[in-house]
């Protein structure tokens, strides 16, 4: 449908005597007084003239901007923009126009930020499985550039990438609620104004890719606090910026991260449609490494279909020999934490969801002795939480109680200490696999002692 120019808008801009670019660093100085990410320019000045909305909060900056021009106030039905708000639907779709991504992105960090509502709904699964489709569609996008606010450079780029993975390891180790509102800030004192500045395509692809790991970390502290809409939101935008990056490494594994929520969420046909999204984009491309662990989810998707055993054995095959075809250096840094603990990991997990409680106890055996002396065994406490807790698992499928009690009453104190929704899960399912022993004098006690985390407690810094 064509725009409809906005002509309520050119005449108050025409009343106030203001030039676009004049306009532009009013509506900056509104939003950096209200500390939200928005630097237009004189172009975004003239499309909405010519009648693209600004959404979420920059309609009322605009308003602001001119009511202090003018010397009166100016609202937003003045000037053509009433309903501008915030949508439902903001950042579920997939963005081919880079400047529309920056916006959507910035107005998501924003909302999420003021803690709307609307964020935490349920986002059905479909918008990623459509984004996906968009994504082995789509062909390489023209290099992203910029041309207003500050010069970014390279030193630029890497201080994000040194902040992704400060966050990320900080995620790994305390849980996705523990820094996440750290995150968000960083993401909207200094990312959004990056994206909003100068660079050369060159800086802008490099821009884009170290922002979409970025935004991948921040989905991942969502999914683990137990927002996944919003996760999925960020999932998205990480998706997009991947994109237009022209990273199609880094894409595929962001649509496996989107099917590892899925399965978690029980959505295990669309995360098996997902993990082999990522597959089939960069096949024959793809390190050693990204493809076992893009096979090891698909395995973890199909180990939960009624009829998919014989595909999740197919797909952990393919894993573990894809693992032993890994050279060390020649994959992404970001994929350098799938070691042989992580790959014991999934092949506990997908052993547990076929019910054979003996595969998935000595794979789950190995994870832990290999991640004891792994240099960064400290770093994945929360990895280390899930393998032990499939561990007793396996022990309480296999009869013995007592050992899978002890095991879990010993990590109880790192699940309190966790800020992960996720972990509080994994040890209720734990606890409703003990139903059938409920008598047992060690299922009495763990019960008693793990009673403050199986009532629900929520966690403060997830809100």
């Amino acid at each position: 449908m064509e725009r409809q120019p906005n002509t309520r808008l050119a005449d108050v801009i025409d009343q106030a005597g203001v030039s676009h670019l004049g306009l532009a660093s009013r509506i900056g100085q509104v939003a950096k007084e209200w500390r939200v990410p928005v630097r237009p320019s004189h172009t975004q000045i003239a499309r909405w003239i010519e009648g693209q909305k600004p959404r979420g909060v920059t309609a009322a900056l605009i308003a602001e901007a001119l009511s202090r021009k003018l010397g009166r106030r100016v609202t937003l039905a003045d000037i053509g923009l009433e309903g501008s708000t915030t949508s439902p639907e903001i950042g579920l779709n997939f963005s081919d126009v880079p400047a529309d991504l920056v916006d959507t992105l910035a107005q998501l960090v924003t909302a999420d930020a003021q803690r709307r509502e609307f964020l935490r709904s349920t986002v059905n699964v479909g918008a990623l499985t459509q984004a996906a489709f968009g994504w082995l569609l789509s062909t390489p996008a023209q290099p992203p550039s910029g041309s207003a606010g500050r010069r970014v450079g390279m030193s630029d780029v890497e201080a994000i990438r040194s902040t992704t993975t400060m966050f990320a390891d900080l995620d790994n180790r305390f849980g996705g609620a523990h820094a996440r509102s750290a995150a968000l800030q960083y993401l909207l004192d200094q990312i959004v104004p990056l994206l909003n500045g100068t660079y050369t395509s060159a800086v802008g692809r490099s821009l884009f890719s170290a922002v979409a790991e970025f935004c991948l970390s921040v989905a991942w502290m969502a999914y683990d606090s137990g927002w996944h809409g919003l996760a999925r939101r960020y999932f998205l935008q990480a998706l997009s910026l991947a994109h237009h990056a022209d990273d199609r490494m880094l894409g595929a594994s962001i649509l496996s991260a989107m099917s590892h929520q899925a399965t978690y969420l029980g959505e295990y046909r669309e995360a098996l449609h997902l993990a082999r999204a990522a597959q089939h984009d960069v096949k024959g491309r793809a390190p050693a490494l990204l493809r076992a662990q893009f096979a090891a989810m698909e395995a973890r998707a199909a180990a939960n279909l009624p009829d998919g055993a014989g595909e999740c054995l197919t797909a952990l095959d393919t894993a573990a020999r894809a693992f032993n075809e890994h050279k060390p250096g020649e994959e992404p840094e970001w994929i350098a934490y799938f070691d042989e603990s992580e790959l014991a990991d999934e092949f506990a997990h997908c052993f547990r969801d076929l019910g054979d409680a003996r595969e998935s106890y000595r794979h789950a055996t190995h994870c832990l002795s290999v991640s004891e002396t792994s240099p960064a065994a400290g770093g994945y406490a929360r990895s280390r939480i899930f393998s032990r807790i499939v561990l007793a698992t396996s022990l309480v499928d296999q009869g013995d109680v007592e050992q899978a009690c002890h095991i879990a009453v010993r990590v109880l104190p790192r699940i309190q200490e966790t800020a992960s929704v996720r972990c509080t899960a994994y040890l209720r399912d734990l606890h409703n696999r003990m139903g059938a022993h409920s008598d047992h004098p060690a299922v009495i006690d763990f019960t008693e002692q793990a009673r403050p985390v199986l009532r629900g407690r929520r966690l403060r810094a997830a809100q």
